[in-house]
């Protein structure tokens, strides 16, 4: 198994897979500017082989199954995905008051996020 270079995010969120031309809902574990961990495929995944993770609706981002361990894969982008993107994905899992919305660094606040119904069942 290769060590990872990134610091993972965690996070809890549906994502479609494809390997090797078979495509797959998957839970995106942690995430990273570099790679992911994705469980529940379903697919049989081998080490070095092709992927394309769609995160968001327009965002496909490919790489390559680094480790396969049961149900779970770890995931190498070819190239780091942005930071915005990483802490999209980090907002989903951080616990908000009710009346409190997230805002980024210069205090504008997020919009809210809104599940994907393409990889809804």
């Amino acid at each position: 198994m290769e060590k990872r270079r990134g610091n993972r995010s965690k996070t809890d969120d549906d994502v479609m897979v494809s390997i090797n031309g078979v495509a797959a809902r998957g839970r995106m574990l942690n995430l990273s500017r570099e790679g992911c961990k994705i469980t529940g495929t379903r697919v049989n995944a081998e080490v070095g082989e092709a992927v394309t993770v769609t995160l968001l609706e327009g965002v496909a981002v490919e790489g390559e199954v680094r480790w396969a361990e049961g149900e779970e894969i770890g995931i190498g982008f070819a190239r780091p995905i942005g930071e915005a993107t990483v802490k999209y994905f980090m907002l989903g899992t951080l616990q908000h008051a009710r009346d409190e919305i997230p805002v980024d660094q210069f205090g504008r606040g997020f919009p809210p996020m809104r599940p994907d119904r393409g990889l809804a069942d």
